[in-house]
Formats: structure tokens, sequence, C-alpha cells
């Protein structure tokens, strides 16, 4: 049934504010109770946003050469994902980030939007908007950020890993508090302004309490964007922005040092290590992989081959990257040269076309708006040096990206109300074909996404039974799940992961789950070691030792430097007869986790049971110094 123009009208006024609020508010959504809970939902909620988007009348748009740039990396993306070794697992998303095309269509969306309501002439009422919406959000996230830091937990998780509010990483939270300081910066500075204020004070809070240092080198590039803009524009003296910048500096620099969280993982040097030895080991992979990359999603697999015994000592393998955390080396693992080429002229594009922006402002709001902007946008392409792309952080820059450098648009069509006496019109004959189409798609996102988010509660559900022993709640849990997330291994990969633990102390059926729901994976995956892994745990613990080593020799063929392979290989080897192959394996797992009790608790057990008390005690005494029984 057409919508009367009345109606019509009514939405698309209210359609600018609407997208601005669900934007700033997307890093406020998670999903209690959920397994993993902050990727599906805010998709969710961003795609209502981008429907909302369709209803807003012509604004600002994208300059030219940058939807250019767009619709080429799109093409290469397409082409990257085509010559993948899993094409359909690469198109359609790897848990925990499902960038595959949804998600990533849904970062240039957002890009566009944020030029359709930050830009055009309705886009100065739009910026103040924004900021009104970002300054409870952030102030909401700085509160919990608070609370996490003096030990609490206000929504779970557990207390032994590093929190990130409503983000769910610290460096998320982090970057989140960055680009909310940039954004409120210079209207919190001018005139009484207390809102900006108060919402500044809390994203500074946010970013130290992170304990991110790629966040608080970014907030230390927003006061020197900021700084700089003032001064090149002559909006304040080059003095005064230089001591203004300074005094910033240093105020920062105290908060970082006389907070303990933030001190603590400022003088620690174990992740910039292990970053380095990742940058290493990924340019390894794009020199084999130059023209099409290993494709979205395909570097969790693809990065084990590359990792080396110094890797395995300083990081360990328990968790393993989905990213190299630096921007141009994902380009490039992503989709080759051709990517990363793409990702550089369009970061070049963006910085030109704020520059310009910036110099053409008039001074004032409009000024400070693309100013906050561009410091936002630069700050976070500097804190994606040892980052990585999330839906719960690039939309919100996307957002602000698409504000930093949207041209003037059509004139959007003023919208009337009836005269009295007169049928209203059929509102659908004067609304944009666009619009209709975009609404279409998102549709189709949340025919996707929606599914997608309900089955993290049944996955957390199954996690739970399984881990509480519990095997047919779980495996009808996951079963539930996999309906709802049909398309995606990596609901299969956790499933078998869950039922992994059980198996490994035993547990027949357990195994016998784990050996299906590793089978789903790997057709899905086969380059997975992980899922191999499963299910050479699930045949070892079944009974069936020589499947369980073949699939353990096929792993440690591709990933040699993995610890966990040569440790079960040595439990598959002494259940074979082969006494001399299991002590290697043992000692192998050892020395590629020297932090770990568990091979030498296993080989105390072996040595034991073939008679030799005296490398038994030794073995033991090595495990209990390690923290092993």
């Amino acid at each position: 049934m057409p919508f009367p123009s009345q109606a019509l009208g009514r939405a698309r006024v209210f359609a600018p504010q609407a997208c601005v609020w669900l934007l700033a508010c997307s890093v406020l959504v998670f999903q209690p109770g959920g397994l993993f809970r902050f990727t599906w939902i805010k998709v969710v909620w961003l795609l209502i946003a981008l429907g909302a988007g369709a209803l807003v009348p012509a604004g600002g748009r994208l300059p030219q050469g940058i939807r250019r740039a767009m619709w080429t990396t799109a093409i290469v993306l397409a082409v990257s994902m085509a010559f993948s070794a899993n094409p359909v697992a690469s198109f359609l998303g790897r848990w925990p980030r499902f960038e595959g095309a949804l998600v990533i269509t849904l970062y240039f969306a957002v890009l566009t939007l944020g030029a359709k309501v930050l830009g055009g002439r309705a886009g100065a009422g739009n910026w103040a908007a924004f900021r009104s919406a970002l300054t409870p959000a952030v102030v909401i996230v700085g509160a919990i950020s608070a609370f996490e830091a003096a030990g609490f937990r206000p929504l779970g998780g557990a207390a032994d890993l590093r929190p990130g509010a409503t983000l769910g990483n610290a460096t998320d939270q982090g970057i989140i508090g960055v680009m909310a300081a940039a954004v409120l910066a210079l209207p919190a500075l001018r005139g009484r302004n207390w809102p900006a204020r108060i919402g500044l004070t809390a994203a500074v809070l946010t970013t130290v309490l992170s304990g991110s240092r790629a966040a608080i080198l970014g907030l230390a590039a927003v006061v020197l964007v900021l700084a700089a803009t003032m001064a090149a524009t002559r909006t304040l003296g080059r003095t005064r922005a230089m001591v203004a910048g300074a005094a910033a500096l240093f105020v920062l620099a105290a908060a970082a040092v006389a907070i303990p969280v933030a001190r603590e993982r400022l003088l620690s040097g174990d992740t910039v290590n292990g970053r380095w030895l990742l940058w290493e080991e990924t340019l390894n992979l794009v020199r084999d992989h130059p023209w099409a990359g290993v494709g979205p999603n395909g570097f969790v697999d693809a990065i084990t081959g590359y990792h080396t015994l110094d890797w395995a000592v300083r990081a360990g393998t328990a968790f393993p990257p989905d990213s190299p955390h630096f921007w141009p080396l994902q380009a490039a693992a992503a989709g080759g040269l051709p990517l990363l080429l793409g990702a550089v002229l369009l970061t070049f594009l963006v910085l030109r076309s704020a520059r310009n922006g910036i110099r053409a402002a008039p001074p004032g709001a409009d000024r400070d708006n693309l100013a906050g902007a561009l410091a936002a946008v630069a700050a976070y392409g500097l804190m994606l040096l040892t980052a990585f792309t999330s839906p719960a952080t690039t939309p919100l820059a996307a957002f602000i990206c698409g504000g930093l450098v949207a041209t003037s648009g059509v004139a959007a069509p003023v919208i009337r109300p009836a005269a009295k006496g007169t049928r209203p019109a059929r509102g659908w004959k004067s609304f944009p074909a666009g619009a209709v189409a975009s609404g279409l798609l998102v549709a189709l996102g949340l025919g996707v996404a929606v599914p997608a988010a309900i089955a993290e509660w049944p996955m957390a559900a199954a996690s739970s039974a399984a881990a509480a022993g519990d095997l047919p709640t779980a495996e009808g849990q996951f079963q539930r799940a996999y309906g709802l997330r049909p398309w995606d291994s990596d609901t299969a990969l956790l499933a078998a992961q869950a039922f992994a633990g059980p198996a490994a102390d035993g547990d027949a059926a357990a195994a016998t789950h784990a050996i299906e729901w590793a089978r789903i994976s790997l057709d899905r995956t086969p380059g997975s070691s992980e899922a191999g892994l499963v299910l050479a745990i699930g045949y070892i613990n079944s009974g069936r030792l020589q499947q369980g080593k073949d699939t353990l020799d096929s792993i440690i063929k591709r990933a040699p430097f993995d610890s966990a392979p040569y440790l079960h290989r040595g439990i598959a080897n002494f259940g074979l007869g082969h006494v001399e192959d299991s002590i290697a394996d043992l000692a192998a797992a050892a020395e590629r986790a020297p932090e770990s009790a568990e091979p030498w608790t296993i080989l105390a057990r072996i040595y034991g049971r073939l008679g030799d008390p005296e490398a038994a005690g030794q073995a033991q005494a090595r495990a209990a110094a390690l923290g092993g029984r």
C-alpha cells in the first residue's frame, strides 16, 4: 500500500537525525548472553541505520575520484575472493569479525551515508546533532571503562582478560575514545559548551583506561592535527596553537603514566615484539601471493605456514591471528599489491579532499567540523598501523570520513503538506529509485545478519553445556545455531573445539561430536589447522590413533612450529607403540611452548610407564617448575 506524501515527508525530515543517533550509539550496542557479543548485533544496528539513510533527502556526496577508487577496490576484493583457497568462506566472512562481502559493503555504504548526512546544506546542523548523540554514548563507554579498570566486570567476561567495555576489545575501546575526542575537541574548547566538554573528558578517559598504546598514540595525533590545522588556517596564532598542543600532550602523558592500567601496558614490550614477528611473516606471505593475496578472511589459515620457532616461543599459537595488525599489510594479504595500491590511493584522495575542504570552509563551526573529522580519520589510520578494522570501529570512522570529504549534492526537493481539500499524492511516485534499491539491499542484509546474531545465544548455551559435561544439550544448541548460520564454517569449528575439551579428558561421546563438527568445518575450510587439530583429538580419544596421527602429520607439514600438533602426536605415537617418536614429539612441543607444563607432565607419565623413575622425576620437576601438577 503506497505511503501518503505527508507521512513520507515526515519520515524524511527525521531520517538524518535518526542516522546520526544510530551511528553514534552503535558503539554501545552489544548482545547480552551471546557467545561473541560485539559483532553481529552491531551489524544489525548499522543496517537499520542504512535503512534510515535511504529516506534522507539528497545532501552531500562523495567526490567522483573517491567513488571510482571505491568501485575499483570492490572489484579487486571480488577478484581476490574468487581466487582465494576458500572462495565461499572468503565471500561470506569468518569468525570473529566476519569481514566478508556483507560487512565490507556495509563499510562502504556507511562512508557514503556520512557524506550524504554530514555534507550539503544541512551538514552543519547534522554535525551538531552527531556531537549531541556522540556525547552520551562516549560518557556511557567511559563509565563502563572506569568500572572495568577498577576490577569490576559490569558486562560480564573473564576477570583475567583485558575488557573492552561495549566494544569487546580494549584497543577498539581506545579507538572509539580517540575519534570521539577528535570530533568533540574544538566545540568543547570554544565558548561554554558543557555537554561537549563532558563528552571530551569521557573520551580522553576512555582512551587512557583502554591501556592501548595505539589509542594513546592516536590521541596524541589528534592533538597534533588539530593544532597544525588551527595554525595553518590562522584560526589560532601559530604560537598559541603550538603552546596549546604542547600543554595537551603533557596532560595526556601525565595521565597515561598516572593511571596504572595504562602505565603497565606502556611499559610492556611483549605485544610489540610479537607485532614485528607477525609483520615479517606477513611480508613472506605477501611475497608468495603478490597479485591476489589470500583473500579476505584467508589470513588466519594461511599465516600458520609462515610462523617461525621465534613466533611460537614468544607469541604462542593458542590464539591464531586473523589479521597482521597493520593496515597496509592487511590490504596486501587480503588482495595482494593491487588492493594495497587501491587502499593507498583511497587514503591519498581522502587526505587531499580534506585539505581542500578545510581551506575552503569559512572560519567557525564549519571549519571546526572538518578539522575534528580530519583529526579523527588521521588518528584512525595511524592506530590501524598496530590494529585492525572491525564492525565495532570502522563504521564510525567511515561515517566521519564521509562527512569530511563530502561535496555539495543536488539540492533536496522541498516536501510540503498537501493543500486542504486535495487528495494527497502517492508517496512512491516521488520516492527515488535509488532509495528503494537501498532499502531492498538493507532488507537482504538483515535477512543474513539477524539470524546470525540470534545464533550467538544458542552458541553460548552450547559452550556452557559442553563445559559442564551436558553433551546432549550442547549438541542440540549447536545444531540450532548451525541452522541459523549454516553458511558459517566457524560455527562448526567452535562446536568442535567445545567438544574437544571433554574429548581430551577421555569422553568418547564428546570425541564423536568433535569429529562430526570438525569434518563439517574442514569441508568449508580445508586449510584450517584449528579444525584439523580438533579432528585429530577426536580420532585419538575415540581409539582411532592412526587416523589421528595421519591428520597431525598433515598439520605439522603445513605448520611445523605449532606446539599443539606435536603434543597430541606424541600421545598418538605412544599409543601406537612408537615410543622414541613419542618422546621426540613431546620434546618438540616443549621447545615450541617453553612456558607450558603439559608436555613435561605427559613425558613424566610416559617415563613412569616405561619404568624409568629418574627421567620421570626430572620431567615432573620441570612440569612443577612451570606450574603444572
